[in-house]
């Protein structure tokens, strides 16, 4: 069920659907095509199906009317940009007709606290101070960077740094800026945030 729709200032649109339908009622809710019945075919995990149904629903329901192409398990369009991300019980995306964004979403979990001091900086942990809703929000920052970039040899701690605003929440619009250094060369991303029925989501694209 599509359950938030946003449209965002610079003409991306931001969308989450709650997977709670069955495969088959998911099935008559999108229009499928060969390149998915392909891809549902090659996989035999039942969740990876509910997703990708679930996110041609979406589209639909938003009204993207348009294939979605893999390469290398990343998707792309014909017309405009897109990224595609779920958690445990929401799918979301976010598409622009014009540049290259990038979605995560995580539940939030105490599992983050298993990971955090391989993957987080001391300054990032510092700047967390054990919140999980922080420290999945940082997850999230560097998930979009590396989807935003295509590069999965991208070191999470030693490349990425997520300056989270001081005084950060969820109730404000504010930007979280995030800069990867690689060989040398600097880029900056300008994220949002914000908190859907359990889960953190960040979003947004290069400056």
């Amino acid at each position: 069920m599509l359950i938030q729709k946003h449209i965002l200032p610079d003409h991306s649109l931001l969308a989450f659907w709650k997977m709670e339908e069955t495969e088959e009622q998911l099935r008559t809710m999108c229009d499928l095509c060969d390149e998915d019945l392909k891809v549902i075919g090659n996989n035999s995990a039942h969740k990876r199906h509910i997703e990708l149904l679930s996110v041609r629903a979406l589209l639909k329901a938003v009204g993207i009317n348009q294939t979605i192409h893999y390469n290398d398990s990343k998707p792309y369009l014909d017309n405009g940009y897109i990224s595609i991300s779920h958690s445990a019980d929401i799918a979301a995306i976010i598409y622009n007709p014009e540049h290259p964004v990038g979605i995560d979403i995580e539940k939030i979990s105490p599992k983050i606290q298993h990971i955090a001091s391989r993957v987080f900086s001391d300054k990032e942990l510092a700047a967390a101070k054990g919140d999980l809703e922080k420290l999945t929000v940082i997850w999230n920052c560097k998930e979009c960077v590396v989807k935003l970039t295509n590069d999965d040899s991208i070191n999470f701690r030693e490349m990425i740094n997520v300056d989270m605003p001081s005084g950060f929440s969820f109730q404000d619009n504010i930007i979280i800026n995030c800069t990867l250094k690689k060989s040398e060369h600097t880029t900056v991303f300008s994220l949002s945030a914000m908190k859907i029925e359990g889960n953190t989501v960040a979003w947004g694209r290069g400056k």
